[in-house]
Formats: C-alpha cells, structure tokens, sequence
C-alpha cells in the first residue's frame, strides 16, 4: 500500500490538495493587489508578448467586474490563472490553495490528438483510443480551451499545455466546474455512433493506481507485461539510463531530469559513455521526452559529449527589480535575494529600468568532454521538455550536426526566465505564487523561428490514435524504422525490434 501510494504521488504532478475557502471582498482585493504588485514589479518579461495596454485592460476586467463574483479561493485562484497565463511564462505557476482532503473527481485517464481527447486506458468499459466528444454537455475541445490557463508554459506553446492536462485533467476539472456526483460521458470508438455512460467519481488515490497503465506510456513497445513496474523503472526513473537496440547499432539514453546532484550526474554519465563505447554504439538515441529541466550545469555537461566544438547557450541575464517585492509574503526561496542580485548583478549597469548581465559566466565550463560520442545523435524532444532541458535542445539544435525529432519544447527559443525565484503565498485566499525574476537571453543560430516558439523538432512526429490503441512509441520507432532502412540499403538485413 505505502508503495502505491508513493507511486500516486508521482503520478499526479505538480498537485495541489483542495482549498475552497470564503472570502470578503476585502480578503479578494487584498490578495489580487498583492499578486498584481510583485507581477508589475518583479516580472522580467511581463510586456514579451503582452503590452502595458492590454495589461491595463486585463487589470481592469478583473477589478471592475470579476472581482464581484470572486467569492472563494478557488474563485480567485482561476482569476488569478488566467492573469498570470498571459505573461506566457512556463516559470510562473499559480498553485491552487493546500488542504488536508482531496475530494473524487473525475476519473477518465486521457490524450490529446489533434486537438482532441482519447482514452489513454480501457477502464470504464470504454476501450483505448474512443473519443471523447462531450462531458457533462461540454465539448471536449471547449473544456481544453478552458483548461489552457492552469497550464504554464513559453510562448505560444500548446505542447506543454496540453501534457499538463492530460495528467491533471480530473484535478482541473474540479477546479472548473466543482466536485460531482457523476459525470455524463459521450464518447465514440473507430468513429461510429457516439455512446453514453454514466461514471462515478473516483479518489485520488484509485485514480494515481491505474496511471501506469496508460498505453502512452509504451510497456507494450517494450515488450514489459508489468505495467507498474515499466513506470517505475522509466518515467519515474530520475537518473539517467541506457538501454540497446542491437539490430540497428543503437543506444537509447533516457535523462528524466536535470534536478540532480551535479557530482553524481557528471559521474554517471562519464560511466554510461563508457559503457556505450565499449558497446560500439554507432546511433545514441537520446531521450528528453519527460525532463522538465533542473541544474544548468547538468545540461552543459550532458551536452559536451556529444560534441567535438565549443558551444554557448546564454548572451545575457536581466532583473528588473534589485528587491523583493512584497517580501513578507514569500515563504520559499532559492538563496538569499540581496546576496543573489550582488553576485549576479553588482558589476552590471541598469539600462531601460533593468539590470544586464551581458557574460555568460559559464562559458568556460561549456567545452566538449576529452572523448566525446563520435556517432549520430538523435535527440527526442516534446512539450514536457523544459527549462534546463529545453536550453539543451537549443544547444543541439545549433549543433546542425544533431537531429530532433518529435514535437515542440515546452521551454522557449529565444529566451525563458528562471536562476532566482521566490513562493509567495497570499494571505487570506492561501494561493500560492512560484515568481521567477530573471529574464534570459538565449544564443540562437537561425533567427528567422517566430518568436514565442519553442524548440521545434528537424522531423515532427505526432502520435496517432492507432500508435494510442498500440501503445506504439510513435517517434522512436521513427528512428528505428529509419535506421533499419539505412541499414538495409546498406546491405544489412535486420530484424525488427
């Protein structure tokens, strides 16, 4: 029992246990006016994609008419989401109030293809892959539209969004519409004639136990018939891996996440590059998919075997504030923030109304390991692919020697804001606020990608409803595929995986 429910808390991430407090209006506006202020004060990128005009409008709409209606936290905390999701930030997150109980909710675990929702599971008596068309009267895609603003990312990025609502959907279901005692389902298989059912609530905890049965994750690709222990030892699996596919001379390293103790990260991956030379891998798959970022340091010293050149990641770091607005508010933070501005920021001189650092203080840290990989790097990137994570994809997509394959990054092309962030909590609605405060610029080959992009893959593979019901990998077995036909035309006869 106590490993499932260390297994739930895994799954359901990044969670927020349920607050739905009532408020004063005095209580409403004490708490927006402090969100507003460290916003207006603190944000290095606030204006990128939204100008002081539209902000002025946003601020109004809100304090003219919604503010009438916001009568609890959870009122608020939607309010507040939907501010925040115009900044376009994936660093700024808005978490919903904490509380000892977390009610049932809906229990459907989904995909989203093409703008629509599938099943990622058979349970219910609903088969892998059925479209979901409605819940409840809703349509499917409205209640993704209305679900964007929980879900933070870079840019104009969707990827990201639409990663963060597949595995919170019943979480941000309940914070749209409340709890429920049934939810009414239409939904259609192979596109025939769309069915109704009637599903119960479920609690989190039943919910967080079938998680690792989702076809998605790709134990049948693998050939592992034990659904769990396939998370565990994969997507849950932090440390970075190696695994071989013979028949076409190949590696796959999957690195989860760059949060890792920068020591025993380097030395791990001196010893897996090790182990993959001696295995003579001609092909080094490199697996990103899930890594939503971590230490800087992690991704330069991951990138530097892959590479016999020099490379940079960073042209310049911003502030626009050198104290912490509302201070007394914030309950977490990295490092102490007058010690941070005067190690970052004391040589640098304002301009415009921020502080510029225009050194990347890393650059010598940023050269190829002594024995770099030699062979051909594919790098499988997607929307969980952020920050830290993200800046590596930028690296390998400068190197014009590396291929991307799969869909958009979640982090940003040109810049993203991360280094120094504090939590706030507001008061009286207990909403807490994650605000970063340094704004950085990235080093970038290829200016002509619009701006709010993410890192685009060199071949975007999407996955398909019939790769859904298959559980197939769909952009790893693209460079499978693609590497046995290189091979063949070779005049290798391989097998297939």
């Amino acid at each position: 029992m106590k490993n499932r429910f260390s297994l739930k808390i895994l799954l359901l991430f990044p969670l927020s246990f349920f607050g739905q407090n009532d408020l004063s209006q005095k209580q409403v506006l004490e708490d927006y006016t402090i969100f507003k202020e460290i916003l207006l004060k603190g944000h290095p990128s606030l204006y990128e994609y939204t100008s002081k005009t539209e902000w002025d409008s946003i601020f109004g709409l809100f304090e003219q008419k919604d503010i009438k209606k916001t009568r609890t936290s959870n009122d608020l905390f939607r309010s507040i989401s939907s501010i925040a999701n115009n900044v376009k930030d994936g660093h700024l997150i808005i978490h919903h109030p904490k509380m000892d109980t977390v009610p049932p909710i809906f229990p459907l675990l989904l995909k989203i293809i093409d703008d629509k929702l599938y099943t990622d599971t058979d349970d219910f008596g609903i088969p892998v892959g059925a479209e979901i068309t409605f819940i409840d009267g809703k349509k499917s895609n409205i209640l993704i539209q209305e679900f964007l603003k929980y879900a933070a990312s870079d840019g104009y990025n969707l990827s990201k969004k639409y990663r963060q609502i597949e595995k919170e959907f019943g979480i941000l279901y309940y914070y749209e519409y409340g709890e429920k005692e049934s939810y009414t389902v239409k939904y259609s298989v192979n596109s025939s004639e769309v069915r109704t059912i009637e599903i119960v609530p479920q609690s989190f905890e039943s919910i967080g136990s079938r998680y690792p049965n989702r076809n998605s994750h790709f134990a049948m690709f693998h050939g592992n018939t034990d659904r769990v222990e396939h998370f565990k030892s994969t997507l849950a699996q932090k440390w970075p891996f190696v695994y071989y596919i013979d028949s076409i001379k190949s590696g796959v390293l999957t690195v989860n996440s760059f949060g890792l103790d920068p020591k025993e990260f380097k030395s791990r991956l001196v010893e897996l590059f090790k182990e993959i030379k001696k295995k003579k891998v001609a092909n080094l798959i490199l697996d990103i998919r899930q890594n939503i970022g971590g230490y800087r340091i992690n991704a330069i010293n991951l990138f530097s075997f892959l590479t016999e050149k020099p490379f940079k990641q960073r042209i310049a770091e911003s502030t626009v504030t050198d104290t912490l607005p509302k201070e007394r508010y914030v309950i977490h933070s990295m490092s102490d923030y007058n010690e941070f501005f005067k190690t970052y920021f004391a040589s640098t001189e304002q301009e415009g109304g921020r502080w510029i650092l225009t050194k990347d203080h890393a650059q010598a840290e940023m050269m190829p390991y002594k024995s770099p990989f030699k062979g051909k790097v594919y790098v499988l990137i997607g929307g969980n692919t952020f920050s830290a994570a993200s800046a590596f994809a930028l690296n390998a997509k400068n190197s014009q020697e590396i291929t991307l394959i799969g869909n958009e990054t979640g982090g940003g092309y040109y810049f993203h804001t991360a280094q120094y962030s504090a939590l706030y909590e507001l008061p009286n609605s207990k909403i807490l606020v994650r605000m970063p405060f340094v704004h950085i610029d990235k080093y970038v080959r290829d200016k002509s990608v619009p701006k709010g992009s993410g890192i685009l893959p060199d071949i975007e593979v999407e996955q398909t409803v019939e790769d859904l019901i298959d559980g197939i990998d769909s952009q790893l077995d693209y460079i499978v595929k693609h590497l046995n036909e290189k091979q063949k035309k070779h005049g290798n006869t391989l097998h297939n995986r």
